[in-house]
């Protein structure tokens, strides 16, 4: 696709005009990859008309069924991006993509649980998406997982497990769980010596 050509500077000069003026053309036609592409072009660009021209593109990749955009229009609507705040809305949108198996989705929709979690139902629906998340890979979804594991939030408290967690996490590249690890490690030890 040329707008991406232009976006990246593949073969040309990076160009953000260029790549929108591409990308607006296939989008027009319905090409879903390049209304998403546009769509996350549109929210970097940062100023008002272009977040509401984004949300557009992702509203219109979303009835297409597209699981990104729907994830996306989420992301838009919980930050407030080209329309109002709506938690409500933004955890429909979520649980639409994540119920489908969207791995971000999941996290996200995790995550906006555990923000607002009032209940222990709420903690352990927290953990379940974020375990369906970490099950497909998501490094984040393991680390959210292997929090609640360390707190005892939605599922009981297990340190060896929440350490498995962190070091699945490492291993898929997220920047902090290394830290993490050595952190648990430094407990299992000193409870070890403790005894």
């Amino acid at each position: 696709m040329v707008g991406d050509f232009y976006m990246r500077g593949v073969g040309t000069a990076v160009s953000m005009e260029e790549a929108r003026h591409w990308l607006t053309a296939a989008a027009l036609q319905g090409h879903v990859p390049a209304m998403l592409q546009l769509g996350g072009l549109l929210l970097r660009l940062g100023a008002d008309a272009d977040q509401v021209q984004a949300v557009d593109m992702f509203r219109r990749a979303a009835a297409q069924g597209s699981l990104d955009a729907q994830y996306n229009l989420g992301v838009c609507v919980r930050l407030g991006l080209g329309l109002g705040r709506d938690d409500a809305e933004a955890e429909r949108l979520y649980r639409a993509a994540a119920e489908q198996g969207h791995r971000s989705a999941q996290l996200a929709l995790g995550s906006l649980i555990q923000q607002r979690a009032a209940t222990e139902a709420d903690w352990i629906e927290a953990a379940r998406w974020y375990r369906l998340a970490a099950d497909a890979g998501h490094p984040a979804a393991m680390a959210s997982l292997a929090h609640l594991y360390e707190h005892g939030r939605g599922v009981s408290v297990d340190r060896t497990a929440a350490l498995a967690l962190y070091r699945q996490a490492l291993t898929a590249g997220h920047a902090n769980a290394g830290a993490e690890v050595r952190r648990i490690e430094e407990q299992l030890r000193s409870s070890e010596y403790a005894r």
